[in-house]
């Protein structure tokens, strides 16, 4: 059973908005709980509360991703948070499958989240006019990845969210590590997304 809210759910979003043509990724975080560093729980509740934007255009598993992962391991460390998702969206807009790229990621964050699950983009979703999600989420049951769609919950404040801010072209400020390394002065953390959401009322 999983849970988004508004600001997981909109950062998403506004990273897929900035970069359309782009392949894209990031990961999603979480409250830490007791049953986080132990072995996979079916009965494990994720409510995740941040995403933070990785890269776009060419997705490997770069050093940079080794080190964007080591400053947010370190962020989540100060807030009682954990890695539990991870989303990835292909450069191709038919192509919903995960890729060698985001298994091996996925991977990394399951050694230290055996709950984390998978959230690929569906291009095809991306109209929010029309759908309430734009992504599946996908958890690895007995090495196989299962659709867990429908034990996820999303509510309508989440798509008017991101619809609001799209219109007031707020993607336009969003910041992935790719724009952090660019300039260091770019804040992977959005704190004007954050801000952005506080100070509204939708």
């Amino acid at each position: 059973m999983s849970e988004i809210n508004a600001l997981s759910f909109v950062k998403m979003f506004l990273h897929l908005a900035k970069y359309p043509e782009l392949a894209v990724n990031g990961v999603l975080l979480s409250a830490r709980t007791d049953s986080t560093n132990e072995e996979v729980d079916s009965s494990s509740y994720l409510h995740f509360v941040d995403c933070i934007p990785l890269f776009h255009g060419v997705l490997s598993l770069s050093p940079m991703l080794e080190i964007a992962l080591s400053q947010i391991d370190a962020y989540c460390s100060t807030r009682n948070l954990t890695v539990a998702g991870y989303y990835h969206a292909n450069e191709h807009y038919s192509d919903t499958n995960p890729n060698f790229t985001a298994l091996r990621i996925m991977e990394k964050i399951k050694e230290n989240n055996p709950n984390a699950v998978l959230f690929m983009i569906d291009n095809s979703l991306v109209d929010l006019n029309e759908s309430d999600r734009f992504y599946n989420i996908f958890t690895l049951v007995d090495k196989n990845w299962k659709n867990v769609n429908d034990s996820h919950i999303v509510t309508d404040e989440c798509r008017l969210v991101a619809l609001s801010l799209l219109k007031r072209n707020q993607h336009r400020q969003l910041v992935d590590f790719d724009n952090h390394l660019d300039l260091i002065s770019n804040d992977w953390r959005n704190p004007n997304i954050n801000n952005e959401l506080q100070s509204s009322s939708f």
